[in-house]
């Protein structure tokens, strides 16, 4: 176990509370649908697009702003996702035309996508080598925190009052947070007058090259292989986080009150499974991709007990369906927030957390039509071997990235070029 020196803390807090918030701005969508149906009289094809338009957007913002945050400042770029999320939540509460409604919930998603990567790339500067893998995987539990915040927040103040509240209550509180964050939030410890000890620092200044562009340095640390597996755990992550409610509903004859009593231990099931990641990673000497190849084996279990044993008991159903979104979700806080950490020599790590998420948006958007038309033809069992599928390609890409670190590390010993590896 380290410790964290108070400014450490500080910046853990401050990132932390930055991306939980956004979920608030984000998710809230969700919760108010049904009302804002009622009250325009909307179809559920009309709110899906919305919803799609924002992934879709997020996804393509995460490309292009995961390249811009590492040109510009940290607190600058944050700051802007922040002011800009809050505002157009606010402003939504005020709409009452559906293109308007669609137009400020694209521009959230842009928003949104400003946050990830240029805080992934504060964790270079923040904090030591050794201390990284761990505070990117506490960091990535902001994604549970803030769907529970939302979930449980949106769906109390929808309970006693309009949708309307729904999005002017998380715009504020947004709004605020974005000052406080830009009041205390420094990108460097030599802004905040602080100094980092990191005995890696000068081998990291010596290799460091910013001269490659994006593409130079996915092709040159063969991080395909890395993408097929970003592909597999957004499939499936997103698959159970999308069609959860109606799985439980179909396959356990609930109605959708019972559904939302047992659906809402999945986030924490999925805090869960960020924390077992953490563990196994460090059991594993913060080996990443064997982790995640493990992860991958984990779920294939999960997967199958869930099909033969799933039909028995809703409990049982839930914690197999549960333990797959869980360790998808570690496998998601590795691949997204501690694999574009290697990639600081190159000035990077913005940049391929930023791609990273896009590939995994993009897998997820792919992902909600097939699982759709796979039940359709051949009910639920269908999805459920399509994710099999899924993770057989993600543990041979990974093997295969596996086997690319070895070559690499046998290169490096008669080379004096840099590699990215393992």
């Amino acid at each position: 176990m380290f410790k964290l020196s108070k400014s450490q803390i500080r910046v853990f807090i401050l990132c932390w509370a930055a991306y939980a918030s956004i979920y608030f701005g984000r998710v809230n969508l969700s919760v108010a649908i049904p009302q804002i149906q009622d009250t325009f009289g909307w179809s559920k094809g009309s709110m899906g697009l919305i919803g799609s338009l924002f992934y879709w957007v997020y996804g393509f913002g995460q490309l292009i702003n995961g390249q811009i945050g590492d040109r510009i400042s940290t607190r600058k770029i944050v700051f802007f996702g922040l002011i800009t999320t809050a505002i157009c939540n606010i402003c939504f509460g005020f709409s009452t035309a559906y293109i308007l409604m669609m137009v400020l919930w694209v521009i959230n998603a842009y928003a949104q996508s400003t946050l990830w990567g240029p805080i992934v790339k504060s964790i270079t500067n923040w904090y030591e080598y050794e201390k990284r893998s761990s505070v990117s995987i506490g960091i990535s539990t902001s994604m549970v925190g803030g769907y529970i915040l939302a979930w449980g927040g949106s769906g109390l103040i929808i309970a006693k009052s309009n949708w309307n509240l729904v999005f002017w209550i998380p715009g504020i509180i947004i709004l605020i947070y974005s000052i406080v964050w830009f009041s205390f939030f420094r990108d460097t410890p030599k802004e905040a007058d602080k100094y980092i000890c990191d005995k890696y620092s000068k081998a990291t200044a010596i290799k460091n090259n910013s001269n490659y562009s994006l593409l130079q340095v996915i092709v040159k640390s063969k991080l395909i292989y890395i993408v097929l597996a970003c592909f597999v755990q957004g499939i499936i992550k997103d698959s159970i986080a999308l069609w959860a409610p109606t799985l439980f509903m179909e396959t356990q004859n609930l109605d959708i009150t019972e559904t939302t009593q047992f659906i809402i231990f999945i986030p924490v099931m999925n805090l869960l499974g960020m924390m077992f990641a953490s563990f196994l990673n460090k059991k594993l000497k913060h080996k990443e991709k064997r982790t995640i190849y493990l992860l991958f084996m984990i779920s294939i279990f999960m997967i199958i007990g869930f099909v033969k044993l799933g039909s028995y008991n809703i409990i049982i159903a839930l914690i197999f369906l549960g333990l797959t979104s869980a360790v998808m979700y570690g496998a998601n806080t590795l691949l997204l927030g501690v694999i574009p950490l290697h990639f600081a020599k190159y000035n990077k790590t913005s940049s391929i957390a930023g791609f990273l998420d896009f590939c995994s948006y993009l897998a997820a958007g792919f992902a909600a039509f097939i699982t759709g038309a796979l039940v359709d033809r051949f009910s639920w069992n269908g999805v459920m071997i399509f994710w099999i599928v899924c993770l057989v390609v993600g543990i041979f890409a990974l093997l295969m990235s596996l086997k690319c670190d070895k070559i690499a590390v046998k290169m490096e010993k008669v080379t004096d070029n840099t590699y990215l590896i393992d």
